[in-house]
């Protein structure tokens, strides 16, 4: 009801809607097909009707079955409120017209109506027109064992320059190719409880394949044909592969009735049928190893006498060489119906317990709920785990749970899924989620007075506008959030010692917090720190937020100086506009202090009201006390941030010894592929709470200290591993196991 305004339309008598799907909505076949598609599945009619839009089609073995598939099919149309046309309505009969086939006996063929408008045809005189012929042959092409050598002329009329001339090898093909459809040809409908068998042919121009089937008459039958052109570089391929593709492109072309069935391909080519192709583990062919494992099949050879009809299709393929190319549906086999009865054989908790257990095709279920699952011994289902996880690309541990737990069940099947997932070195090294993290908010100081604590940053990239100088060097004081600056050319030791020095020659500093810039880490200025007794702490490798100050305060300072650099007509160097911004900066209110940097480090008034308003100058008294008021609005906004900062962060204390994984350098310089951690590495010291030392091999000490942040344990999981867990994964005698599927056992 609430859609049918969709439909609505306006004509001079009045606004009107649909009360029913019409035709002519774009979407109203689609809506349709689904609708009644939908009522053959709510009934359990799909065995025996099928529907395509409004067509339905009923299938049964006898007459006594098929008054019951129609009774039942009539109710639940009938309690869905549909109405069938009795005029249009067939009961009963052997053969049925069905989307212009004509299905009977087990056997298709076209409709003969259908042929009438191919048989008309006049000749073509433009490409169109070979087109329009194309298009309507090409919905029968399958019943045409060699249509690519009948339509090969019209074909060539289509290439690219060529011109139209319509010529007697033309009219020939045109004539044959409307005789042959209409002389009725047959194909076999496919019967998945016959013999498959699968000729295939490799020529320079493309590959080929008859599909037949052994009927219950002994005689063999075509149920399908196959060809598919060449491209380039595939024409320069060895035999060996163009046999080999020819039994890939068929295989994928049919991989929907061969799937979990045994088949047999033929090939003229010799050499395969004593080669196992599956095993083959060369480039050329590793495509094919691939894909082919999944199926069950043997390779024949098959003279070329004996295998003309493939040989003909390869030779005047019909699909260009982009067609044809659909997912393919993938299969992945990983356990042996052998190793489950094996397992299941020596399974000491089975033996105990056989009365409870359901026996299917020799194999034990075990019944949960209204499921039944396949037990497994503990070592056998971690090897499975282990062998799940990896051949499909490492799936995190809710798909390895649906994909192994609703079909198989094992004692601490659940558990050790979530062992194996969290402790797999692959993932830890490469996925970009999933880890949890470690490592709560912790704090230098907080700095009690000026300069007890200062840092320092440079921002590079400044170039061009009016100057020479590429760096804006920064140094703040963590107490009253005041800043210095230096513009430079280069970031060498000089530059930081003259930075350090508009403070180092007036006033005393305590600790200098710092990146690990090659200038500030060199001898010279490591010596001149220690001349003026100052402390230098080196942040850990990349951790920008361990100098958290100077990096929101870089922000700051580039957004003033960018606005002001576009603001101003006349352009001025960006040096000049650097020391305007901060000299602005260091007179605004600060938004963690509450009050301006310049006030609190020298008690500057800062007020923008005039002088006259001023109701009295602030006392020395009122100074100190300000200070005090600033000192514990930085530690409310640090508790604050670290409420945020640790709400979903793990407290992790890691120990002298232990392994870990490290952060594989600075994500902006690693390439898309490269490892995200690296490792493990053992920890050979404890520097503080959040800083620990780690054994990577890096020459320079301060190069090896890494944020608690960076380290992911080795070992995930606290708990005792199986003591047979390691032996079970070394095991490469279980990878690559492929059989049938569980489920056709």
């Amino acid at each position: 009801m609430e859609d049918r305004k969709k439909t609505a339309f306006v004509t001079k008598e009045g606004h009107f809607q649909w009360t029913c799907l019409p035709f002519g909505l774009k979407t109203s076949p689609a809506i349709f097909q689904r609708v009644l598609s939908t009522i053959l599945r709510k009934y359990k009619l799909t065995e025996f009707a099928v529907n395509y839009i409004d067509d339905i089609l009923i299938f049964s073995k006898n007459f006594y079955d098929h008054i019951s598939h129609l009774t039942q099919l009539l109710k639940a149309i009938q309690t869905e409120g549909f109405r069938l046309k009795f005029t249009k309505c067939t009961f009963a009969t052997d053969s049925v017209k069905y989307l212009g086939h004509v299905i009977q006996n087990n056997s298709i063929r076209p409709v003969k109506d259908n042929l009438v408008s191919i048989n008309n045809f006049p000749v073509p005189k433009t490409q169109k027109n070979i087109r329009q012929l194309l298009g309507k042959i090409n919905f029968y092409h399958e019943y045409i064992p060699n249509s690519a050598i009948i339509l090969d002329p019209l074909h060539n009329l289509l290439r690219k320059n060529q011109r139209f001339i319509w010529s007697i090898e033309c009219q020939k093909a045109f004539e044959k190719i409307k005789k042959l459809l209409c002389s009725q040809p047959i194909l076999e409908i496919f019967d998945k409880d016959l013999p498959i068998k699968i000729y295939t042919d490799a020529s320079l121009e493309g590959v080929g394949a008859i599909l037949k089937q052994t009927q219950l008459n002994g005689k063999e039958k075509p149920v399908a044909y196959f060809s598919k052109k060449l491209n380039a570089a595939q024409k320069k391929k060895k035999a060996i592969y163009l046999e080999c593709l020819a039994i890939k492109e068929a295989v994928r072309y049919w991989q929907y009735w061969l799937i979990g069935k045994s088949f047999t391909v033929y090939s003229d080519h010799k050499p395969l049928e004593n080669m196992n192709i599956k095993s083959r583990t060369d480039e050329e062919l590793g495509d094919f190893t691939y894909y082919l494992s999944q199926y069950d099949f043997q390779i024949k050879y098959a003279p070329g006498k004996d295998n003309l009809e493939a040989d003909c299709l390869s030779r005047n393929p019909v699909l260009e060489t982009n067609e044809n190319k659909e997912e393919q549906l993938k299969i992945i086999n990983l356990i042996k119906l052998d190793d489950i009865l094996t397992d299941q054989k020596n399974n000491e908790e089975i033996r105990n317990k056989k009365n409870n257990l359901i026996k299917k095709n020799n194999v034990y279920f075990k019944k949960y709920r209204n499921r039944k699952k396949i037990m497994l011994s503990e070592e056998f289902s971690i090897k499975l785990i282990k062998n799940i996880h990896e051949n499909l690309c490492h799936i995190g541990i809710k798909q390895m749970q649906k994909k192994i737990g609703t079909v198989y069940t094992a004692k601490n099947l659940t558990k050790n899924i979530i062992q194996f997932c969290k402790n797999c070195g692959i993932c830890m090294k490469n996925k970009s989620r999933g880890n949890d993290k470690f490592g709560l908010m912790s704090h230098l100081g907080p700095a009690t007075k000026p300069f007890e604590i200062i840092s320092i940053d440079t921002i590079g990239g400044f170039g061009g506008s009016k100057s020479e100088k590429k760096y804006l060097h920064i140094l703040v004081d963590h107490f009253t959030r005041y800043a210095f600056i230096l513009t430079s050319k280069t970031q060498s030791a000089n530059d930081f010692v003259k930075l350090v020095n508009n403070i180092a020659n007036t006033d005393e500093i305590g600790i200098l917090l710092t990146d690990q810039y090659p200038g500030i880490n060199s001898k010279k200025f490591k010596r001149f720190l220690s001349e003026k007794s100052i402390q230098m702490v080196f942040t850990a490798i990349n951790t920008p937020f361990s100098n958290g100050i100077n990096e929101r305060l870089n922000q700051t300072l580039v957004n003033k100086i960018r606005c002001k650099i576009n603001e101003k007509n006349k352009k001025l160097a960006w040096t000049t506009i650097a020391q305007e911004c901060v000299n602005r900066y260091n007179d605004t209110d600060h938004s963690v202090t509450g009050f301006a940097p310049r006030y609190l480090l020298y008690g500057t008034d800062v007020s923008i009201l005039p002088q006259e308003l001023k109701e009295g100058k602030k006392t020395e008294m009122d100074w100190i006390c300000d200070r005090k008021i600033a000192y514990e609005n930085t530690i409310k906004s640090h508790d604050y941030n670290k409420k945020l900062f640790d709400k979903n962060r793990k407290d992790m204390e890691f120990n002298v010894g232990d392994m870990v994984y490290v952060e594989n350098g600075n994500k902006l310089n690693r390439r898309k592929l490269d490892e995200l951690n690296i490792g493990p590495y053992k920890i050979i010291e404890r520097i503080s709470n959040s800083i620990y030392r780690i054994n990577t091999g890096h020459k320079k000490t301060e190069s090896n200290n890494f944020h608690i942040t960076k380290l992911i344990p080795a070992s995930a999981l606290d708990g005792v591993e199986p003591s047979w867990l390691g032996t079970c994964l070394q095991d490469e005698n279980f990878y690559g196991k492929l059989s049938a599927p569980v489920g056709e056992m």
